[in-house]
């Protein structure tokens, strides 16, 4: 598959575009709104998602007897499914236009076995959750190591839940730090509740399936 179908430019135009540097994915990746922004950020902290593209191909279709071209905003591929995902204000899914290209677009996903979604900003702008994941997103490079992960699985198994604050100050003397705990809350190893703001009084556990 193509690295992107088309280049992103703003030439033109006044809308808003850049570059998100993915952890997920070891490079850059362009988004040309900011709503497709914020959602990168979600497919960065969802532990579901293998890996995904933004603009990744072109898919032909005939609309009104002419030729033409669909690019997807992006392609996501999970364990047992590959996804088309079209990110678009709430306000603007249900314009005549867009119902006409879903009607077209659709139906050629199936063709290829995937599933065709309309991600909404209202969808991926829920808060606190997505300032959660902005800031846990600011320490998904912090380093662990094999020792640190060894030793907070068997403190996290003894406490069960505890708050970050004194789980840090337990941990200290492992040369485990907020740090870390924040590292192992992004990657999914440690969970928190995502509907409220994380804040060092936060409770946090070891992932379910961690545990084994």
């Amino acid at each position: 598959m193509a690295t992107r179908a088309r280049t992103i430019t703003n030439a033109g135009s006044n809308k808003v575009i850049g570059k998100f540097p993915s952890v997920k994915m070891n490079k850059v990746i362009c988004w040309e709104s900011q709503i497709e922004r914020d959602y990168i950020y979600l497919l960065e902290i969802d532990t579901d998602v293998i890996s995904y593209k933004s603009q990744p191909f072109c898919l032909n279709y005939i609309l009104e007897g002419k030729k033409r071209k669909y690019t997807p905003d992006f392609w996501v591929k999970r364990p047992n499914k590959e996804q088309v995902i079209e990110v678009k204000p709430a306000s603007k899914i249900k314009s005549e236009k867009n119902t006409a290209l879903w009607k077209k677009i659709i139906p050629l996903c199936e063709q290829k076995g995937w599933e065709f979604a309309v991600v909404t900003d209202e969808m991926i702008r829920i808060q606190p959750q997505l300032n959660n994941i902005k800031l846990l997103y600011k320490y998904a490079r912090i380093p662990v190591s094999f020792h640190n992960y060894l030793d907070c699985k068997l403190y996290f198994l003894e406490k069960e839940i505890i708050s970050l604050k004194e789980a840090a100050f337990d941990l200290a003397p492992k040369a485990i730090s907020h740090l870390q705990l924040y590292k192992l809350l992004y990657s999914g190893w440690l969970e928190t509740d995502l509907s409220q703001p994380i804040g060092l009084e936060s409770l946090v556990r070891l992932s379910p399936l961690k545990k084994d």
